[in-house]
């Protein structure tokens, strides 16, 4: 079949064949398929939606244009994926404490997208490695039970073209090209079972909640068409997740967290993608695994096994630091009604802490602190957050991150965390 007749065929709805999409995904790599062809296609995938179906097959293809990854260790090997979130600092702590509970953990991460902070880059901050290959991976799982590196260019190279292509033509919010990309190397792993924890609110990429459900709905349902074990939960992300955003400051969250000192959002959100994974992999009751790994967290037993891996890799726990810091406080009083995380995640880009342009460097020591969150009640002239910088106009950071916080007079509750478990 001629590629033109492929496109036509989506543009009108119908469901693709295996064969059709496996070609394209061989071809589009091999260029054999010019981007203009294969924009149309995107485009028409963005409006007509694929079945499930449809998206394992282009998740299939995706993944096996490049190598996979075959862990050799005894046990349930699990994984956790997040789409993404201002201060989501949740890898850092569900990695260790996986580990403690025996079920080796290994995370693929990614760098910083848009407004929001990449866990590869907040590992940087430590001064660690943090690509690994197969065999590095496998080491470090044997060693201590968990690995979290980034992707390596040899997996799913397809999905870092087709990408760039989404990218460009205003693509990349189609559901199924999502689900297809994060599986094409979540499933590279021979992992047993997988976790998402989908984000929704201002903060995220998702700011709905329709489509948040479509899009857990989407990566769990695909994964077990896979063959793997699969939950998600749909988690709060209209404000930020703990009390720092930014890279080495969030290292120095997680550092903190793990030995017991952990925001009560944090703790909620990790302990229950750890109840999840217990469900689904039959390891226990959803209630029996977050009990457990709140155990573990509050008594600081996974912590050692964090600062071992960090070092291992050649980083450090004596994590560099910005040379300023700015109290901003409340011009107003009442209570937080709304925070606006998107603002807030472009003040950390704007300061140095995320790319403006994909070359760019980034200043691992600046940050942000919140003392007070949506529901708080404050004071005119009460600190509210700090700044962490090194250099640029302090009276507009300051501007910027006061206008994420709405003050009112009338209370608002704080919003529902986990917003919906899907199984």
């Amino acid at each position: 079949m001629l590629f033109k007749e492929i496109i036509k065929k989506k543009r009108d709805g119908f469901e693709l064949s295996e064969e059709e999409i496996r070609e394209t995904v061989k071809k589009y790599v091999s260029e054999e398929i010019p981007d203009y062809q294969m924009a149309a296609l995107l485009m028409a995938i963005y409006f007509k939606g694929m079945t499930d179906r449809e998206t394992l097959f282009l998740t299939d293809a995706m993944l096996k244009s490049g190598e996979t990854v075959n862990i050799n260790i005894d046990g349930t090997i699990v994984d956790k994926h997040s789409t993404g979130g201002i201060g989501d600092k949740v890898s850092f702590v569900i990695a260790p404490v996986l580990a403690e509970l025996g079920l080796p953990a290994v995370l693929l991460s990614g760098r910083a997208l848009g407004f929001t902070g990449g866990t590869a880059d907040k590992m940087e901050s430590t001064g660690m490695k943090v690509t690994l290959n197969k065999k590095e991976i496998e080491d470090v799982v044997k060693k201590f039970g968990f690995s979290i590196s980034c992707q390596t260019r040899e997996i799913a190279p397809a999905d870092r073209k087709i990408y760039a292509l989404r990218d460009a033509t205003s693509t990349v919010e189609s559901i199924p090209l999502i689900v297809s990309s994060i599986l094409s190397k979540k499933l590279c792993i021979n992992t047993d079972g997988i976790v998402f924890d989908v984000k929704v609110g201002s903060g995220a990429f998702m700011k709905k909640m329709e489509d948040a459900e479509k899009l857990a709905e989407g990566l769990v349902n695909v994964s077990k068409l896979y063959g793997k074990k699969a939950g998600a939960a749909i988690t709060e992300m209209n404000q930020p997740l703990g009390r720092t955003a930014g890279n080495a400051i969030e290292i120095e969250e997680s550092l903190n967290a793990l030995s017991g000192d952990i925001a009560n959002d944090l703790l909620e959100v990790v302990t229950t993608l750890v109840g999840i994974i217990f469900k689904i992999t039959k390891k226990g009751t959803f209630k029996e695994g977050k009990e457990k790994a709140e155990n573990i967290i509050l008594s600081g037993k996974a912590l050692p096994r964090f600062c071992e891996w960090i070092e291992y890799l050649g980083g450090t726990t004596k994590l560099p630091k910005g040379k300023n810091k700015i109290c901003v406080k409340s011009k107003n009083e009442g209570y937080i009604t709304k925070i606006d995380g998107e603002t807030l995640g472009f003040l950390i880009v704007e300061m140095g802490g995320g790319r403006k342009k994909k070359e760019d460097k980034i200043d691992y020591t600046v940050g942000l602190r919140f003392f007070k969150k949506i529901g708080s009640y404050v004071k005119k002239g009460e600190t509210i957050g700090e700044i962490i910088f090194n250099s640029g106009d302090e009276t507009a950071f300051v501007k910027k991150f006061l206008s994420a916080f709405k003050i009112e007079k009338e209370k608002r509750e704080k919003p529902e965390l986990i917003k919906k478990i899907i199984y």
